[in-house]
Formats: C-alpha cells, structure tokens, sequence
C-alpha cells in the first residue's frame, strides 16, 4: 500500500522477544509479528500484531502501531494509509482501541497537527513508553489520542513554535500561537488548553 514511497525492512522471524521501536522496552515470547517495517524519509513505522488466547480480542489478535524518528509530510500520509488497516478488536462488550507508541524528537508543527487529527478519528490510544522521547510535533500529535499514556521514565517535551532563518529562530506568532491554541482546547478542553498554552509559552 505505501510501497511507492517506504522502503521495506525484513523482520526476525527467528526471534522470540519483541523490542518496540525508540525503546529497549518490549515482550518476550512468540507472540508478536511485524506485519510491516516500513522507513519514511527519517521515520520508521511497524504494523505488529500480537497473537494469543489472552488477548481480550474474540479474533484472538490485535494489533498496534510503532513511530521512531521525524514526522513529516511523508510519514503522516503512512499513517493515513495504514490506520485503516489495524485489526478493530472487538468483545462482548464493545472494542478496544487500538495503540501507538511513540518516539520522536518532533519534525514540522503542520504534520504533527495532521497525525493528531488522524488519532482522533480512529480513536487510537497513543502511549509513550519507557526510554521514549516524545518531543515537539510527536506531543502534538500524541494528544490527538482518544486515550493518552506515557511510563513513568518517558518524556513528553512541548515548545513554543518558532520559525527558524537558519541565522537564528524567529519566535514571533504568525498565527501559530492562535492554531496551537484550538488545536489544545479541542483535545483537552477550555481550561487545561489554556493552561498548556501558557505553559508552552513560557
């Protein structure tokens, strides 16, 4: 599906335990497989799917998604393509979201706003585990989130935006303060977004 612009990594087969992308965090156990193991520009992204009569799925699997390295144009329209794609866990009662974890020191404020929007409309959970850093447009796409977690040993970094001359940075509003500001009110409601507003910019 995004062939046309990922560059393929094989998986181990033969291994029995599953590190999670930016981390040295993992599983061990058979249970999981990559589905995909895609590179985009700086970005690494896995489609993994655990297999087990544990699951709380009735299919016996569910699935997840793995982000390492700079978000940008390339590895949104990824995630676009491949959020449809993750198996819907489905129970008794209902379903269970679907997870991403995290790591990346950021990239450009546009495609983190792009990233959030698409969790929010598959109503992922996003998660930030131990040894990830998730900094700068990751954070601003990891609150897009229906369901937001992060390890007590993982970063969460926010800055104010900034346009860079390449001499220095430009840290003046160009109507980027006003968009962060919607963009954290509709994910977080009136009051914490005018909080981390104001935090962010200091």
């Amino acid at each position: 599906l995004i062939i046309c612009f990922a560059t393929l990594l094989l998986s181990s087969c033969g291994s029995s335990r599953h590190e999670i992308l930016g981390t040295t965090y993992g599983w061990d156990g058979n249970e999981y497989s990559v589905l995909l193991d895609a590179k985009i520009g700086e970005l690494r992204i896995r489609h993994v799917r655990r297999t087990s009569p544990e699951t709380p799925c009735d299919s016996g699997y569910m699935d997840h998604l793995e982000i390492d390295g700079t978000i940008g144009p390339d590895s949104t329209a990824a995630v676009e393509r491949l959020l449809p794609e993750l198996h819907v866990c489905t129970h008794s009662g209902g379903s269970y979201s679907n997870t991403v974890y995290l790591s990346s020191g950021g990239g450009l404020l546009e495609d983190g706003y792009a990233m959030g929007r698409l969790f929010k409309i598959h109503e992922m959970q996003t998660y930030i585990t131990g040894g990830q850093q998730c900094a700068s447009s990751c954070a601003i796409a990891f609150l897009g989130g229906k369901y937001r977690s992060m390890a007590f040993d993982a970063e969460l970094l926010f800055h104010a935006p900034y346009v860079s001359s390449g001499i220095a940075i430009d840290c003046s509003d160009n109507g980027q303060v006003d968009e962060l500001k919607k963009y954290y009110k509709a994910n977080l409601g009136y009051k914490d977004g005018e909080y981390l507003l104001e935090r962010t910019m200091d």
